[in-house]
């Protein structure tokens, strides 16, 4: 009889043991916690480059809040998704216009950024002036050895019309002629950049603070002796970085807003070689 109590007790202690790993092996690790509130955002590429860079160091410390970016939308997509409710930040590449801030909508500012004239990384000219900047744009200069380059042909990238940057330059350089026979026009900054990054003998322009967040292989040009990477310049190419939003969901972006408009976001944008706004 001892033996059977002995064999049976045997038998219960490796069945309980066996059911106990069995539930060990199965059993479900727990979901991640999620994010208590998702920002949803869209509208200037640029200027969303740099908001997810700003992004990325506060949720670094804010894991109660997490970050969706849409596919860009251009900064007048950003104000209405703002204003229909389907985005709770329209990223900007301008300032915003009197109807739209008559239509309820807020506006801070985040960066300034520098509009660059950059060539492809076989080309080793560092300067340019305005006047040969705008010949070559306008068609007028189409090889390199008129400017001291390569005897080649120059092949120009452009920003389609609408595109801030284009209006920039438009104002302050080209003017209202059309652009060199052959130029490439270009919807995004993204596309333009990875463009550039295989291109040989082109030249474009673009934003700076998208060449140094993304780290392309991208040669910018001093213009009339003024250099795009020195803060401390009167680079005259510029244009405002920000983010709309509305007051009726500052309980949802408020804490965020109060970051990107703080000294330790500005500190940030420097140390990546980017203005913070005036």
């Amino acid at each position: 009889m001892k033996s059977f109590y002995l064999v049976f007790t045997l038998w219960m202690v490796v069945a309980l043991t066996l059911a106990a790993c069995s539930s060990v092996a199965t059993q479900t690790p727990p979901a991640p916690a999620l994010p208590k509130t998702t920002l949803t955002i869209a509208g200037s590429g640029g200027a969303a480059t740099v908001l997810k860079y700003l992004a990325g160091a506060y949720g670094e410390q804010h894991s109660e809040m997490g970050f969706e970016f849409l596919s860009g939308s251009s900064s007048g997509g950003g104000v209405k998704g703002v204003l229909d409710g389907t985005l709770d930040l329209g990223t900007m590449s301008r300032p915003p216009k009197d109807s739209e801030l008559a239509s309820g909508i807020e506006y801070i500012a985040i960066s300034i950024d520098r509009i660059v004239i950059a060539t492809s990384s076989d080309l080793s000219i560092t300067n340019l002036t305005s006047q040969q900047v705008r010949d070559i744009f306008l068609g007028n200069i189409t090889n390199w050895s008129a400017v001291g380059g390569p005897d080649v042909a120059i092949n120009v990238f452009v920003r389609d019309e609408e595109e801030s940057s284009t209006q920039v330059l438009r104002k302050e350089l080209f003017g209202d002629e059309a652009f060199a026979a052959g130029a490439v026009v270009f919807t995004s900054d993204g596309d333009l950049r990875a463009a550039l990054s295989d291109a040989t003998n082109t030249i474009t322009f673009l934003g700076y603070s998208g060449i140094r967040l993304s780290d392309a292989d991208i040669r910018t040009l001093a213009i009339d002796g003024k250099d795009p990477s020195d803060l401390n310049s009167d680079y005259p190419y510029v244009r405002p970085m920000g983010v709309a939003y509305l007051l009726s969901n500052m309980s949802r972006v408020q804490p965020f807003l109060d970051f990107i408009s703080s000294p330790e976001a500005y500190a940030l944008l420097t140390e990546k070689g980017i203005n913070p706004p005036e």
